[in-house]
């Protein structure tokens, strides 16, 4: 029986091998212009939103009543009003805030100059007052390049369990 399980675990290794190497491959090929050019945007958010910085944080968004943000089942249309919600999520957090990506950011463009990006996150926050939590979460975001650069145009946010 022993015997058998291993040649079984070799077989589907040796079988597995050839696709390993394609996904290998496929994961090595060079970024596309838009994804070169997103990055760097989306870390800059990331170092705002661990500074709890919501005017860095929105400065990739487009600055339009178009923009439309959807979250957990609520939706705020505008740039204005979405910066002024940021500030309210972010103006009781006293504290430590740390973002961890859970697997690699997605990239998928569906026409020229327009991006879809996915992030799957895991947010913990450690406020002054000794209390502490977190939760995952997936923010997808719709990128629109522009004469000044790549712009947020729409943004989804879900959690797994909403802080506050």
């Amino acid at each position: 029986m022993r015997r058998t399980t291993v040649r079984l675990g070799i077989l589907v290794l040796c079988m597995s091998a050839p696709l390993t190497a394609f996904a290998a491959g496929r994961a090595r090929s060079a970024p596309s212009g838009a994804e070169q050019a997103i990055r760097p945007i989306l870390a800059q958010m990331f170092r705002a939103a661990k500074a709890l910085d919501a005017a860095g944080f929105m400065v990739p968004f487009l600055h339009a009543p178009s923009l439309v943000f959807a979250i957990n089942g609520r939706l705020i249309r505008g740039w204005r009003p979405l910066y002024a919600q940021q500030l309210k999520w972010w103006a009781h957090r006293k504290g430590e805030l740390h973002y961890s990506e859970l697997g690699p950011i997605g990239f998928l463009a569906v026409a020229p100059g327009v991006e879809i990006t996915t992030l799957h996150l895991y947010g913990h926050y450690a406020l002054a007052d000794g209390k502490s939590g977190g939760s995952a979460f997936v923010v997808s975001y719709v990128w629109k390049r522009f004469s000044r650069g790549w712009r947020i145009v729409y943004g989804h946010e879900s959690w797994a369990h909403p802080p506050g």
